[in-house]
Formats: C-alpha cells, structure tokens, sequence
C-alpha cells in the first residue's frame, strides 16, 4: 500500500510538471509571436514613412520642376514639344523613384471670392446639381459673409444665422482671405468634400474674368460640363495653338455653353502675378505602370500632394501658401 502511494504521488508530480511545460511553451509561444507581430509592424511603418518621403521628395520636385518652366525658357537638351509650356496642362515626369506629376496655372483662370461674378459662380452651382432655391442661398449669403454689416440680404446669412448652428461661429465681415472660406459660408455644406475651395476659388484675380488659357483640370471639368470630348479637344488646342482665342473657346465649347460663359471669360492673364502649382509623387511607378493605371479605370491613384500659391516678381518669388496631403 506504501508503494502504490509513493506512485500515485509521482505519477501527480510528472502530471503537473508537465502542465507546467506546457504553459511555459505556450507563454513563450506568445512571446514569440508578439515579437514578430512587433517586428513586421515597424518594418511596414519603416517602409511606409520611406514610400510617403519618396512621394513627398517627388512632389516638391514636380513644385520646383514647374515653377523652372513657369521662369526660364528650357534648356538646349529639351526637345521641342518640350519647350511650349502651357498652364493648366498637366506633365509627367519619371525619376529613378517614380513618378511625378504637376501643373502650373495662373490665378485669373479662377473664380474670385471678393470680385464676384454671380453670373458664372451660378453657372458653377447649377453644374454641381444645386438647386435654384440653394444657389440664391449660397450667392447671398457669400455677399453677406463679405460685407460689414448684419443686414440680411433676401436669402442671406449674418451673425444671428451662424450662432444659431449647433457649431455657432463669427462670419469674416470682410474681405475673404483664402478660398477655404467659401465652405464656411452658410449653404455651402451640400459642395464639401466634392472639390477642393483652391481648385475654382481665389482672392487674386481682381479682373473677375475667367483666363480660358489657364484653367485648373477643375475648372476646365466645368465649363466643359464634364464633356470629355470637349476636354480632350481643349487640350489638343492647346498643344497645337498654345494662346487659344475667342473662336477657339466657342468652337470647343459649342455656341450654346460658349454663350453662357462668354461675357465672363477672358484670353489672357494681364498683369496677374500669383500662380498656383499642384505636384503629385508616386513613389515605384513607371511608365509601364501609369500605362496600365490608365488603360484601366478601376485603378485609383494614391499619391502625396503639394500644393503652392506663389507671386512673382521678376525672379523673385514670394511663397503665399504651401499644402500637403494625400491625393
């Protein structure tokens, strides 16, 4: 009976021993694989941070590639098409990293904020499927938002209006600083997120006129009314005439849109000095790959973005604004 007791009792010591085995491989097991998970994941930050620098490097490049075209004439080595810079078209460029992509467009090509014009601003709305009732809306209380007074207009917005939404704020009563501001405007909340404010608005075009020689990709969107045929033949007058006309603009447009646009479109940029750059970088895409990106329009573009507004003067250039971002 002894005997049988001392086994039983070593066989329970064996048995726990074990237990323990197993849950110190088990803890260890853990360990291991919270250690790779943490090794993976620092390589993946580590190489995202070193994909987002490349793009970033390549955007800045495509910033200062354009503003190169924007003040000097090109170099010997430059081939000819080269050499017929155009605002508002967009150019590619490869590097040993990637691709970068950038335009350079003056800012009398888009709608200023402080020298309205209701005309084509209602054109704009009517184009982004706001409804009659809403477009009154926005104009006035855009003109609201700029004058110094609280008297409302028919269908305006003034102080009272604004401390009234459950996120109450003060309206400028003033001149509009940046085109960001036309989403704080009362009415305006159906367009966010459908562009960016800088794309259509400025506060540098005193002319209130519409440069047609130098749209944003947004702009021309518009008063081509998303028409790629009529797109794709701008850009083609373009290449071929650089400086297109009056005429021209009718016979891209067609009479019926040309004669909606026409009183608030212009041919040139006078005197204007601000230009606005827009660069993408696109780190591991070659030419191979952009083609395939296009070829197939499910592929979506994934880039970091730059965006400047600049004022030149002569050589010298003054740096208003500088924005990055995911595209």
């Amino acid at each position: 009976m002894v005997i049988g007791s001392r086994g039983r009792k070593s066989s329970r010591q064996q048995g726990f021993a074990l237990v323990v085995v197993i849950v110190i491989m088990l803890l260890i097991s853990f360990l291991a694989a919270q250690l790779i998970l943490s090794v993976r994941t620092e390589l993946r930050v580590a190489f995202n941070t070193k994909i987002q620098a490349a793009e970033l490097s390549l955007a800045e490049g495509g910033v200062n590639l354009g503003l190169f075209r924007l003040l000097d004439k090109p170099v010997e080595y430059i081939n000819e098409d080269y050499e017929k810079f155009l605002e508002g078209y967009e150019y590619n460029a490869f590097l040993e990293t990637g691709l970068l992509t950038y335009y350079v467009v003056n800012e009398s090509g888009k709608l200023d904020l402080n020298k309205l014009n209701k005309p084509l601003l209602e054109l704009f709305l009517e184009y982004m499927k706001i409804e009659p009732d809403q477009r009154e809306v926005i104009i006035d209380s855009l003109l609201d938002w700029e004058d110094g007074d609280d008297l409302h207009r028919l269908n305006g917005a003034e102080l009272d209006t604004y401390q009234d939404l459950d996120d109450p704020y003060i309206p400028r009563n003033g001149k509009i600083m940046d085109p960001s501001e036309f989403f704080l405007v009362y009415g305006t909340e159906p367009l966010s997120g459908l562009f960016k404010a800088n794309e259509i608005f400025t506060v540098h075009n005193d002319s209130g006129l519409i440069n047609f020689n130098s749209l944003t990709p947004m702009m021309l969107d518009f008063l081509a009314e998303g028409d790629e045929t009529k797109i794709k033949e701008y850009h083609e007058a373009q290449e071929l005439y650089g400086s297109l006309t009056q005429e021209q603009a009718r016979q891209i447009l067609g009479d019926e849109r040309f004669d909606q646009c026409s009183a608030g479109l212009t041919y040139s940029s006078g005197n204007n000095r601000y230009y606005s750059i827009v660069a993408l970088g696109e780190a591991g895409v070659d030419a191979e790959a952009l083609a395939a990106r296009e070829s197939d329009n499910t592929k979506k573009r994934v880039a970091v973005e730059v965006r400047t507004l600049l004022e030149l003067r002569g050589a010298k250039v003054n740096y208003f604004a500088w924005e990055e971002g995911w595209s």
